[in-house]
């Protein structure tokens, strides 16, 4: 009785929109929880290749690490970009007690409750009423997400939550005894780790929350003192950005052209005139903006994301129109301009430039599908945007402000779920396989067909065979890792790796039986070419599992292979 008489008293202590911001919350919580219940694995194109990189990690520096001959573990302190997914795993999944696919699942469940509150958190720091957050719900299962960029997913909460703590920064006030210096000292030191956390997200929407969390600085009514203290907070995690820029190397790279300002713009401008493929560039800007619904949600063949980002942008403008009718109506005569109304409008056209300008794939910066990514960042920023009118909003039809939003969530939210149900029996086929599987030993795959039936995304199915070291841990389990090598990834090729007998995610055509049976245990295959897949060395293979589509062969016991034919034997 005690306890919930604490938590009637903490409720009404509550401003009426907070109460009514958190009341939804909590109704559609579990609505978005639950789809990552429903399947055991969770769709990603990218997302199995970083979790067995934090399997590599895991056994680096041990000297019976099975990865050790071809990859060298780089330092993931001093801390860099990205770190703070392979941090968060890694910290899981201490002691193994849960797998890999499990810590992931915590991550995500943390990511998706989070970014709603993020964004609430926001718009009160800006004077806005938090009902509109509710919309972030259905934002979290993003392109982002389903792509298997997982880092730059995670980094969304983080951008709104650090331009937050910077507009509560300068716009803080002291009240009755509060003591100021020990106030601001707290809110600085909230707004520089905020920051710090972001580099560790993703770089590139860590550069964007700088821009924007500037903009915000410029463009805020607070004193010039207020500002250049905020503005320090910064500094740490600039540093940390400028001390990797000067250390981190692209591999194989002998020179530092990459990293200079000219060849950024020349590299991105001729990548974005080659996207242009001949079209004006009005008719291209126009077809971006036609796909930012297709972009942002990019989930399902069905087209239900699509149907419904359209409905989520016309809940903004709905919003808008409420917040700058309650603007109009009831304004206090001696009201001054909003704070932050011309920071979050440039915040807003900085993430929707990033979207319109950048190219769709950078190579030379080792950058696919860039900027889709955007999407996402460019509607969550659309939310500031709401006048604070709606906040003044009040009696009943208060209670009715998040009915919009709440109906959306429910609907998507049991869409989510139907899908991932469907996701989930897709991967039926791959766990029969996947399981029959034992620990400790060498496996690869040959996927030849890379689509799923389900998630409207390409090749998405490309990496499952390496969740055979994140589902499945054991101490000499290996597979070969995708990605090492990259300037953000704590991997590198030793000279060996020419040796590695793969031929690579995406072309399994290229196989050579020869290098390639000696050496792994295990072939995790989907349908499989006719003829014989293993040419000359298909009498030392054997199935071991079949199901729908997938194959899982093994090399058999027994097979008499001659040390000539096993270089690569420990």
């Amino acid at each position: 009785m005690e306890s919930k008489k604490r938590i009637a008293q903490w409720a009404a202590a509550l401003e009426p929109d907070t109460r009514v911001f958190a009341g939804s919350y909590l109704l559609l919580l579990p609505f978005f929880l639950w789809p990552l219940v429903v399947t055991r694995l969770l769709p990603g194109l990218d997302l199995p290749f970083h979790l067995s990189m934090v399997d590599m990690l895991s056994k680096a520096g041990r000297p019976d690490s099975p990865y050790d001959r071809f990859y060298q573990a780089t330092s993931m302190w001093p801390p860099a970009p990205y770190a703070l997914h392979y941090w968060a795993l890694s910290i899981l999944t201490v002691g193994h007690l849960v797998t890999l696919t499990a810590a992931h699942k915590i991550v995500i469940a943390l990511y998706v409750a989070g970014l709603p509150l993020a964004a609430g958190s926001l718009l009160a720091a800006c004077g806005r009423s938090r009902i509109p957050a509710l919309l972030a719900f259905p934002l979290a299962y993003n392109l982002t997400l389903h792509y298997g960029f997982i880092s730059s997913a995670i980094s969304l909460p983080v951008v709104l939550l650090l331009l937050a703590k910077t507009t509560r920064l300068l716009t803080w006030q002291p009240e009755a005894g509060q003591a100021p210096p020990r106030v601001v000292a707290r809110a600085w030191a909230a707004t520089a780790a905020m920051a710090a956390l972001l580099f560790l997200s993703h770089l590139q929407n860590f550069l964007y929350g700088v821009c924007a969390g500037l903009a915000f600085v410029v463009l805020c009514r607070a004193g010039w003192r207020r500002r250049l203290l905020t503005a320090t907070a910064y500094l740490p995690a600039l540093a940390a950005l400028a001390w990797w820029q000067g250390h981190a190397s692209f591999e194989g790279d002998t020179d530092t052209r990459r990293k200079t300002v000219g060849f950024v713009w020349s590299a991105v401008r001729g990548a974005r005139l080659s996207d242009l493929g001949g079209r004006s560039l009005p008719a291209d800007l126009a077809d971006r903006l036609s796909l930012l619904p297709t972009h942002a949600l990019r989930s399902f063949y069905d087209g239900v994301d699509i149907r419904t980002a359209r409905t989520l942008l016309v809940l903004v403008a709905v919003y808008f129109c409420l917040g700058l009718a309650g603007w109009v109506v009831d304004r206090p005569a001696d009201e001054r301009r909003p704070r932050v109304s011309a920071a979050c409008w440039v915040a807003f056209a900085g993430a929707l430039f990033a979207y319109l300008a950048l190219p769709h794939h950078l190579q030379v910066f080792e950058l696919m599908t860039f900027f889709p990514r955007f999407a996402p960042l460019a509607v969550a920023m659309m939310l500031p945007l709401i006048p604070g009118g709606l906040k003044r909003v009040s009696g009943e039809v208060r209670a009715l402000l998040p009915l919009p939003a709440v109906l959306l969530g429910v609907l998507y939210g049991r869409e989510l779920v139907g899908h991932y149900e469907q996701y989930g029996k897709e991967m039926a086929d791959f766990l029969a396989v996947l399981d029959r599987a034992e620990p400790g030993h060498r496996a690869t795959g040959l996927v030849f067909d890379r689509q799923s039936r389900v998630m409207h995304i390409e090749s998405t199915l490309v990496g499952l065979p390496s969740y055979y070291v994140a589902d499945h841990h054991a101490r000499l389990s290996m597979t070969p890792l995708s990605y090492c090598g990259m300037r953000h990834i704590p991997c590198r090729h030793k000279p060996e790796f020419r040796d590695l007998p793969d031929p690579g995610a995406w072309e399994p055509g290229k196989l050579d039986p020869d290098r390639a049976v000696p050496f792994f245990d295990y072939f995790f295959v989907r349908s499989p070419p006719r003829g014989d897949l293993f040419g000359r060395r298909q009498w030392a293979m054997e199935p071991l599992a079949h199901q729908g589509s997938w194959w899982l062969w093994r090399r058999k016991p027994d097979a008499a292979i001659s040390p000539l034919d096993r270089p690569y034997e420990d």
